[in-house]
């Protein structure tokens, strides 16, 4: 059987005569068909070779975006004001900066601030509210919600746990004992 389906014969649609030579316009329904399905296979093919590759801060942007964040820790810092620092936008600094640190700058600043807080509060004996705020935090319910959330303890307690080991240390360093040994049994053997 002939596949062209030649229709050479009458149409009457709505009373009306049509006369359809349906090989030509077979042949350009199926050529436009063809084009059709071809053009559809290749089109996700070169969405998927056209996607954008973000690519990191450079050596000095990232040296020069720690510097800033750690002298500024006690301060509002914004990410316009650190996008300003290394002259990007800051819809490109944002996007090289999660290239290059792994984390958004948010979460970056309030994990140094927090590292300087764990120092301020092992080192000193300053009240807690006073450390939040030289931390740049708001408060002392702030330091201790964020604290518990990336240190895993509360303040108080990380501050008991780092006396006890400066004691421990202090106490190696001045008399030669470790915390726990016998000193008359490090005598006897002496």
């Amino acid at each position: 059987m002939d596949t062209s389906l030649s229709l050479d014969t009458a149409l009457d649609v709505g009373g009306t005569f049509r006369a359809w030579h349906s090989e030509t316009d077979l042949r350009t329904i199926e050529a436009w068909l063809e084009k059709q399905a071809v053009v559809g296979k290749i089109a996700p093919a070169v969405g998927v070779v056209k996607a954008k590759v973000t690519s990191g801060l450079s050596e000095w942007q990232r040296k020069k975006i720690i510097r800033y964040i750690d002298e500024n820790v006690d301060s509002r810092l914004r990410v316009g004001d650190l996008s300003e620092q290394v002259r990007l936008s800051v819809s490109r600094f944002s996007k090289g900066f999660n290239v290059t640190f792994g984390r958004p700058p948010y979460d970056y600043v309030l994990s140094r601030r927090i590292e300087a807080a764990k120092y301020l509060i092992a080192s000193t004996h300053e009240p807690l509210s006073q450390i939040a705020h030289a931390c740049g935090l708001s408060d002392q319910a702030h330091l201790s919600k964020v604290f518990k959330r990336l240190v895993g303890t509360t303040p108080l307690k990380w501050r008991k746990n780092a006396s006890v080991t400066r004691t421990g240390q202090w106490d190696y360093l001045t008399t030669g004992s470790r915390p726990g040994v016998d000193r008359a049994a490090h005598a006897s053997i002496a």
